[in-house]
């Protein structure tokens, strides 16, 4: 438990996970969205106010990881992967029975638009030796994943912070 195994050492650095046109952005959808939140940006809602700003609507930037969200059935039954995938790979490949996440960044890069079908690479960045935590012995590992649209415009880049455990027995 303490050594990390070569697999998980051969994922650092590298995209281990890709997610492709999951679901097309739609503004039905973000409306729904934005109308839970009560958030009426001109920019998600009115075409004419947009078309004078940014040539055109544009999805709200805080959706953008739900674009590449596998629904958790579908007829095809396809086998699904869980949202931020690599965590759990991770999780099982290092042991380790519970996680949260200790932190989330974003930078968004070119807005989403309706109609944009959007991937997702989550790329191991590194994990931590094994150390003791106040919830039982475990590991940090920061995940990057990279969002990109249909024509490879980079849309976003997300970092984020993760540590897994194990509880004292």
């Amino acid at each position: 438990m303490h050594s990390l195994p070569e697999k998980v050492q051969n994922w650092i650095g590298k995209v281990v996970i890709t997610e492709k046109d999951v679901i097309t952005v739609e503004k039905g959808l973000w409306q729904n969205y934005c109308a839970a939140i009560e958030d009426g940006n001109a920019l998600y809602w009115d075409s004419d106010i947009a078309k004078e700003y940014i040539d055109g609507l544009i999805a709200p930037p805080g959706m953008l990881p739900s674009w590449v969200a596998s629904n958790e059935w579908e007829p095809t039954q396809k086998k699904r992967n869980r949202p931020m995938e690599l965590h759990f790979l991770l999780k099982e490949a290092l042991d380790l029975e519970l996680g949260i996440v200790a932190g989330i960044k974003f930078k968004y890069y070119e807005p989403v638009r309706p109609g944009d079908k959007i991937t997702s690479e989550q790329k191991l960045i590194s994990v931590s030796k094994i150390m003791e935590t106040k919830l039982g012995p475990g590991r940090k590992w920061n995940i990057e994943v990279i969002y990109t649209n249909q024509n490879k415009d980079l849309v976003g880049l997300q970092s984020v912070r993760m540590l897994a455990y194990t509880k004292d027995k």
